[in-house]
């Protein structure tokens, strides 16, 4: 299938369907947007040169996208799914923002009902399309920093007060970027997860979270906040011969030695496989590597880098962390 064969429709133009249907005009792929303010999609339907509807219903009676991106409100990406599916058979590939659903029974439904059909679906948690994962991923299998002991992950940086009431707490908003990250780092299985917040509003505005296995062979902190001055994405992974620090916004790695900073007399020096030195820099963008896995997905000839049971493991730690918050009690649950 040739590019100019890719249609896609953005259904939901907010904060960020609107980043999506740039990109995709940018890139030549974006068919058309559904928006059910009508002021909204006129808007953006003229500032891309595309057509524009209020409702899928619309949309499907003049047009036979091949895939589709949900960026409708999170209490809705389930039900928006669904019906987009079910009226537009010529699709091939669907893109649904993070969260996956508004629950891990919702999600569990969308899952059983897209069984079975040619289509492929990727979930918007497009942290995992950044290049700094991979290679932690890629330095973690030739143990260079030994066996992974601590990790701590930070996500902080304010946010309006007015929007906190669209965008749901910190462990959907935000969190299930770091929780799928932690699925793809470390062993699945049986898990304890304690976790404690700060509100404001009754709305979960900051929080920490720590997770370990049942084994407890590692430990991982989950620190979210929406009350930081400034933006934070970090992951700092503490391992028996060295620790690694990396930056998610400047997408710069650091390997630093545990003998020479523990000051031993006989350093063996940290061999880095990747560049000479101890920093290492990577370059790439995570939304843009978004869309072509969604473009190779509806070409045929790519699979999901994030599936919807990935989405639904996210879901999983975003509602033990709200049980936790609730009862006080450390929550024991398997992924």
């Amino acid at each position: 299938m040739s590019n100019d064969s890719i249609r896609i429709t953005v259904v939901g133009v907010g904060r960020m369907g609107f980043s999506h249907a740039r990109l995709l005009h940018r890139l030549g792929f974006l068919d058309s947007i559904v928006e059910p303010d009508n002021a909204t999609a006129e808007k953006v339907g003229r500032k891309f040169n595309v057509p524009s509807f209020s409702t899928i219903e619309e949309l499907a009676s003049e047009r036979k996208p091949n895939g589709v991106i949900v960026a409708a409100p999170t209490d809705i990406h389930a039900k928006v799914a669904l019906e987009v599916v079910s009226l537009l058979p010529s699709l091939k590939g669907l893109l649904i923002e993070k969260p996956v659903a508004s629950s891990v029974e919702q999600a569990l439904d969308l899952r059983s009902k897209l069984e079975g059909k040619n289509l492929k679906t990727i979930v918007g948690h497009v942290e995992v399309f950044n290049p700094v994962i991979s290679r932690i991923i890629e330095i973690l299998d030739k143990r260079v920093i030994g066996e992974p002991r601590s990790v701590l992950f930070q996500r902080r940086g304010a946010v309006a007060e007015a929007r906190l009431g669209s965008i749901g707490d910190v462990y959907e908003d935000i969190g299930v970027h770091d929780f799928d990250v932690a699925m793809r780092l470390f062993p699945k299985g049986k898990l304890k997860l304690f976790s404690s917040a700060l509100t404001l509003n009754n709305i979960g505005n900051s929080s920490i979270i720590v997770l370990t296995s049942q084994e407890e062979e590692f430990i991982v902190t989950f620190l979210m906040s929406r009350e930081f001055a400034g933006k934070l994405r970090t992951i700092d992974i503490e391992g028996t011969k060295a620790t690694l620090c990396a930056n998610l916004l400047t997408q710069i790695l650091e390997l630093r030695s545990l003998e020479i900073a523990r000051g031993d007399k006989e350093v063996s020096a940290i061999r880095i496989p990747f560049s000479n030195g101890e920093q290492i820099k990577v370059y790439g963008e995570p939304l843009l590597s978004e869309m072509w896995n969604l473009v190779d997905c509806i070409r045929g000839d790519g699979e999901p880098l994030v599936t919807i049971d990935d989405g639904i493991n996210a879901l999983k730690l975003v509602e033990a962390a709200r049980k936790g918050i609730e009862t006080g009690k450390v929550i024991e649950f398997e992924v």
